[in-house]
């Protein structure tokens, strides 16, 4: 099985309460240019638990992301080739990653790999360097912004810069891809809110990408009992590209 889509992880989601104090008012951080805002702003929401929750054509996916204390859990909701629901849960803790398929027929085992084993810029390192949220690989993506009020911005995107951009998009997008239009909301305390990339407006079969964020405590989440896990074929560790 292949699943490949465009982004990760994640509209309309609240940002709830902060673990960051609000920021203030400096006089650099008052100079910044959009560009830079929305990179700051990438930078603070990389800092801490956070939850990320991605929609795009035929998927969501919600990710809860502890890099602190080395935890993360991501739901994947999408159809399978018969319009029937299937879902993809993971778990990771420290280096250890298990998976699960649980609208398969039969028993709900946990497959487990190393982090180690998954092949480089795999999307499922979901504790992987310092851009867990991947809002940093978005504000990378910006070649032009303008503000739009306290807190909104518009402009384009250079999607081929992106690690996380699906190939398949970004053939199917071709040149077009260099100058993609996006809105984004940064929150109370400098962070991003949400950040929609507008696919649709240069390929109208596909939709937006949009991804919402918001803060937690951290991620409740255990390891399954050794008797309901097994090990990952390495066959199926490059077949998860979300």
């Amino acid at each position: 099985m292949s699943l490949s889509v465009a982004g990760c992880g994640i509209g309309g989601i609240p940002l709830a309460r902060s673990t960051q104090p609000e920021a203030t008012s400096t006089p650099m951080a008052s100079q910044f240019s959009p560009v830079e805002k929305l990179a700051d702003a990438a930078a603070k929401t990389n800092q801490g638990p956070v939850t990320v929750v991605m929609r795009a054509p035929g998927i969501r996916t919600e990710a809860r992301m502890d890099p602190d204390g080395r935890k993360a859990r991501t739901t994947i909701a999408m159809e399978d080739a018969t319009g029937g629901p299937l879902r993809v849960e993971v778990i990771q803790i420290d280096s250890d990653l298990y998976l699960r398929l649980p609208d398969v027929p039969g028993p709900s085992i946990w497959m487990h790999s190393d982090v180690a084993n998954l092949p480089p810029g795999s999307t499922l390192r979901m504790l992987g360097g310092s851009d867990h949220s991947r809002a940093a690989d978005l504000a990378n993506c910006v070649v032009s912004a303008e503000r739009k009020g306290g807190h909104d911005f518009t402009g384009l995107l250079d999607l081929t810069r992106s690690r996380n951009i699906t190939r398949e998009l970004l053939t199917e997008l071709g040149p077009k891809a260099r100058a993609i239009p996006f809105s984004a909301r940064t929150s109370t305390d400098g962070s991003l809110y949400e950040f929609t990339i507008d696919i649709a407006s240069v390929l109208p079969a596909y939709d937006e990408i949009r991804y919402a964020y918001s803060r937690m405590d951290g991620v409740d989440v255990e390891r399954p009992d050794a008797s309901q896990v097994t090990e990952l074929p390495g066959s199926m560790t490059d077949r998860f590209d979300v």
